[in-house]
């Protein structure tokens, strides 16, 4: 290349690259800044042996890279280290980095991409808590189990900070009449009539027990009783059980056979009602059917009005599309097809998609800009430069999607994109070591 050219080259350095920090100890007061050397042009051309680079490495508490403040200036290095607190960055919030490289004719660079980094905050360890004292065990299950027939017992342990979880206790009873495994699965024997056992949970030298009656089945079931919820919200679930009562006055829980009315529910044999969509209210009856008897409960599955769909997703940009002056590129993102509750949109729903770019990483309302309002499509060409994207700062795009009723998503996760410009490559792979 022509010294005159390199010149008028030269003039218009920029750098492209990352600028990266490697996290270390938030107790560490010293961090080193680095970067890779810049041998080149942005064309890729190598820099003259006879002209030397310099560096020069600021900070900022602002994104868009205003007000600087320097680290190092005129470095002949590619690292340079700073203590935080002396630099006068604030612990627990966010500073960006970036630097320029000059060469010894006097030609600079743009500055390179901001770089966040979150300024450690020294944290103190708490004091743990004193171990906590179990002081109850507590036993559940049914309170009657039929002969020849199981019932399933667990426990839940109390402590003296008044914290409760499952326990896996001993289990024992105190009789002839059943037995119980390791489990807590009771096994009730043959009786001539109704028997009471005690269950019994041993754990962390307490005992919780619960007082069970072995029902003598010569009595004859008299009705079944269905529990659970009135009304299940569409796509909701809602869990069923049902009570046996006997000509002699006994009661016990039940496995039916179950059943709902309708096609707007189902039922699982554990007696779990899973509603479906509706566009109003819809009346349901849930059925257990036992020992010749039914129970019924009647069900309401509730129309929730105003379900948002849910947000795009894999958004991704191609391009440039087009050659020549003007350059397109494309933005693309999977179609909505589902509610924010996952639940799938109704056949006939028209989903439209607006398309925004901002500077804010946070995209707050005030600072998005639209490519395109309320599309069918589930892509968008766009010049950047049309569009008065910023050049050589990083830009980030997103989605939302909108209902025919007006019903909106929240934003997609947004993607980080620079419109490019020519200079110089950008110091790359930094990391920050603890000195």
């Amino acid at each position: 290349m022509k010294p005159g050219t390199m010149d008028k080259v030269a003039k218009h350095l920029l750098w492209v690259g990352i600028l990266s920090i490697l996290a270390i100890p938030a107790f560490a007061e010293t961090r080193t800044v680095s970067w890779d050397p810049v041998t080149t042009y942005t064309d890729d051309t190598p820099i003259e042996a006879g002209k030397s680079v310099g560096y020069s490495v600021y900070w900022t508490t602002d994104s868009g890279l205003g007000s600087l403040h320097a680290i190092g200036t005129s470095l002949a290095t590619t690292s340079t280290t700073f203590d935080p607190d002396a630099q006068g960055m604030t612990r627990g919030g966010t500073v960006y980095f970036t630097a320029k490289a000059v060469l010894s004719t006097g030609e600079e660079s743009a500055l390179s991409p901001a770089f966040p980094w979150v300024v450690p905050v020294v944290i103190t360890p708490p004091t743990p808590p004193p171990p906590a004292t179990l002081t109850g065990v507590t036993v559940s299950g049914p309170s009657s189990v039929n002969e020849g027939g199981t019932g399933t017992y667990s426990a839940t342990g109390t402590w003296d900070n008044g914290t409760t979880a499952p326990i896996s206790p001993t289990w024992s009873e105190n009789s002839t009449y059943a037995t119980i495994s390791s489990g807590g699965v009771l096994t009730a024997s043959s009786v001539t009539s109704n028997q009471s056992v005690t269950v019994t949970a041993s754990y962390g030298g307490r005992t919780g027990t619960r007082s069970v009656t072995i029902v003598n089945a010569t009595a004859a079931l008299t009705s079944v009783t269905v529990s659970g919820p009135s009304s299940v919200n569409e796509g909701g679930t809602g869990t069923y059980s049902a009570t046996g009562t006997w000509d002699n006055g006994t009661t016990a829980p039940i496995s039916p056979t179950w059943s709902v009315s309708t096609s707007y529910a189902s039922i699982s044999a554990g007696g779990l009602l899973t509603a479906g969509n509706v566009t109003s209210n819809q009346a349901v009856t849930v059925t257990a059917s036992y020992g010749g008897r039914t129970g019924t409960r009647g069900v309401s599955i509730i129309n929730v009005p105003g379900t948002t769909p849910a947000a795009a997703k894999n958004i991704g940009i191609t391009g440039p599309i087009s050659s020549g002056s003007t350059q397109l590129w494309r933005l693309a993102w999977d179609p909505v097809t589902t509610y924010a509750n996952g639940a799938p949109l109704e056949p006939g729903r028209t989903v439209l998609y607006t398309v925004y770019w901002t500077v804010d990483p946070a995209l707050s309302t005030g600072s998005l800009h639209q490519l395109a309002s309320l599309v069918p499509a589930t892509t968008v060409d766009f010049d950047p430069v049309a569009r008065q994207m910023p050049i050589n700062q990083p830009a980030w795009l997103t989605v939302q999607c909108t209902l025919e009723n007006g019903e909106a998503s929240s934003l997609a996760a947004a993607i980080e994109w620079v419109v490019a410009n020519t200079g110089p490559a950008a110091p790359a792979a930094g990391i920050i070591i603890k000195k």
